[in-house]
């Protein structure tokens, strides 16, 4: 998925294509995982998470190889919503599968471990992409090497994947459509005031995080950077959202508190993002690496309390799906709109200032959450 961000010089010149087309390349697939996820996490609720994520990664694997076959900007648009209808079901299925296998002081470490797994594709993609072209010569071909990759993790999938059978009550979950319908339970979590305030903090800190992977490669790019060296430092991006997830799930367990740490990295991610813009050398890359931390950091935490609301426990597929495809919305209209802005600016500083504000809001809603570690004195 973020692949795009190394490759989008080559897919630009090729194209002929602004900053504000090429920045709605990953926003496409982001519209219709804002389209897709409600859907599929009801359907996960129904028909388990097994069948549900198979389709997925089966259509995700087959488009995402497609985009080496784009003629055009439509085709590739095209092939890239495909891309975001297979993608929309992840989200909504790993904290349904997390809250069923681990328990409460678990949860934690489970929602560690899978979100880790987001920041290492991450990782890789804005890394390593650089070295796959210069190794392969082609965008396409990136494309076509990602996209048999993920063929044969739909097949492995598929082969090894099994249904959890807990007899924990959080297993109620997998129990959806017994007695209720789809309309009432997405009635039931628009009426539930934290689901509304997890949408904000994930739109601010996901749309703020997207936004910084798929421009910071110009960014550094326009300060001189060598292409392989700017791969090298926005992976610090993904490098800071790998240790937050292997970290601050596992400190929040340990504390038995979420809110102190959504307030405390809300507070310095705003700061850090704005630094970006301004740094060089050692301090630069480490901007970016705290940028990935906080914002990524967050995105932990709310998982982590989407799966703790009692109220959301027998529908968290569903709720996971309402409240990521509000919080896309982010994703989908920033980073157009930070291209669009060096479209008539000529430069990146003013859309960095909106990322960092946007960033910082995420402290405001910190603070209206509900406490629901094991010590709920908050």
């Amino acid at each position: 998925m973020f692949s795009y961000s190394p490759l989008l010089s080559w897919i630009m010149t090729e194209m002929n294509l602004t900053y504000a087309q090429a920045g709605f390349i990953l926003p496409t697939s982001i519209l219709m995982i804002i389209l897709f996820r409600i859907p599929w996490g009801l359907l996960s609720d129904r028909i388990g998470f097994k069948l549900t994520m198979g389709l997925a990664i089966t259509i995700m694997s087959l488009s995402g190889l497609s985009r080496s076959f784009a003629v055009n900007y439509g085709m590739l648009l095209m092939f890239e919503t495909l891309f975001g209808v297979g993608v929309a079901a992840i989200m909504p299925c790993l904290p349904k599968l997390a809250a069923a296998w681990f328990p409460h002081e678990k949860l934690g470490l489970a929602t560690g471990i899978y979100v880790a797994g987001f920041s290492i594709g991450n990782m890789f993609g804005l890394g390593m992409t650089p070295y796959v072209l210069a190794l392969l010569g082609d965008w396409r071909r990136v494309f076509l090497v990602y996209g048999l990759f993920g063929v044969v993790l739909a097949v492995v999938w598929w082969v090894t994947a099994r249904e959890p059978t807990t007899n924990d009550p959080t297993s109620l979950m997998n129990k959806a459509k017994l007695n209720t319908s789809l309309w009432k339970d997405l009635a039931a979590i628009v009426r539930i005031r934290d689901a509304w305030i997890l949408t904000g903090l994930l739109l601010c800190a996901m749309g703020s995080y997207d936004t910084i992977c798929i421009w910071l490669p110009s960014i550094l790019q326009l300060k001189g950077v060598p292409s392989v060296t700017a791969g090298l430092i926005a992976a610090m991006l993904p490098l800071g959202f790998l240790v937050a997830s292997t970290t601050i799930g596992v400190l929040s367990d340990w504390a038995g508190l979420r809110k102190p740490f959504l307030w405390l990295l809300g507070l310095i991610s705003g700061p850090a993002i704005l630094a970006i813009e301004k740094s060089q050398g050692a301090l630069l890359w480490g901007t970016v690496f705290v940028g990935g931390f906080c914002t990524m950091g967050i995105l932990t935490l709310v998982l982590m309390i989407l799966a703790e609301l009692p109220e959301i426990a027998r529908f968290v597929a569903s709720a996971s799906g309402w409240i990521s495809s509000l919080a896309n919305i982010g994703t989908l209209i920033m980073p157009v709109v930070v291209g669009y802005v060096k479209d008539v600016t000529g430069f990146f500083l003013l859309g960095v200032i909106m990322i960092a504000v946007i960033s910082e809001t995420t402290l405001v809603l910190g603070l209206m959450i509900k406490e629901t570690g094991r010590k709920t004195i908050l």
